[in-house]
């Protein structure tokens, strides 16, 4: 069965309360966390130390809110080992965030492709290196997902990835706008990448293209977004569909006041929150 829940990116100012209170009121299942108070140093936070963090768990669970996942910053597209080793020590802190909140999920990017490294041994580079952090994460018991999104929008890219060896303890997390964008189809990116998906993010937006993407309020750009959900729902896909308004990166879209619940009356008026939620 899919559930719906929304990427704290829509609501980067909100601390825990807030963000219980727009999921709870507008009727999500779950949040991902991606900013806190203000913040994506997640462990910055009192809230999320390990003095606190059982508590703030026990906030979200004793609101029936899930929290799903951690959006992280973390990727493996350099090649310098100073870089990867960083990157590997802020997987270890951000792991034991999702692990004590209880999320299914962590987040991780291929990045985009730096042109002064050698393609080929880049993207092994790349697969060897989320492979590590999917090994890291799962031994505390969360799944690493690769985001459709940089150099790595189009399901052939992901694939190429697991050719080169990148552990299948590395899920998809299926952002839609991106491959959308990039010319696929619902039907074709399910068809390629469908039995490693675990996450799918939509939104929408009016310009919708390789080079270059907006953000439009659900339902009033160009992005086919029912299309998408209904196609999880035939293929029986049981998991969360989250909502991301990128307010954290382009504080000149709408409030998320208004763009977190307009996404929920929508899906309502499309009549794909009674059918699936």
């Amino acid at each position: 069965m899919i559930s719906f829940g929304f990427s704290t990116l829509g609501c980067p100012g909100y601390g825990v309360d807030q963000i219980i209170a727009m999921a709870r009121e507008n009727g999500y299942s779950g949040v991902e966390i991606r900013f806190l108070n203000g913040t994506i140093d997640l462990s910055s936070l009192p809230e999320l130390s390990h003095a606190k963090i059982n508590e703030t768990r026990r906030r979200f669970e004793d609101a029936g809110v899930a929290v799903v996942g951690i959006g992280s910053s973390l990727k493996m597209v350099s090649l310098d080992p100073a870089f990867r080793a960083q990157q590997m020590e802020a997987a270890s802190s951000v792991i034991a965030i999702a692990e004590g909140l209880g999320a299914r999920y962590l987040r991780v990017f291929g990045g985009t492709l730096p042109p002064d490294q050698d393609r080929e041994r880049t993207l092994d580079g790349v697969a060897a290196g989320l492979s590590d952090i999917g090994r890291l994460s799962k031994d505390c018991g969360v799944m690493s997902l690769i985001e459709t999104h940089d150099d790595f929008c189009r399901s052939a890219s992901i694939l190429d990835l697991y050719r080169r060896g990148m552990s299948e303890d590395v899920g998809v997390l299926w952002d839609t706008l991106h491959t959308y964008r990039h010319g696929e189809g619902a039907a074709d990116t399910w068809s390629q990448l469908g039995p490693r998906i675990r996450l799918v993010h939509v939104k929408d937006a009016f310009v919708a293209t390789p080079e270059t993407f907006d953000f439009a309020l659900t339902g009033e750009g160009r992005v086919p977004i029912a299309s998408f959900i209904r196609l999880l729902e035939a293929e029986g896909y049981d998991g969360f569909v989250d909502f991301e308004w990128e307010k954290g990166w382009h504080p000149e879209i709408a409030e998320p006041e208004i763009a977190l619940p307009q996404f929920m009356a929508k899906m309502a008026e499309l009549g794909l929150v009674s059918t699936i939620r």
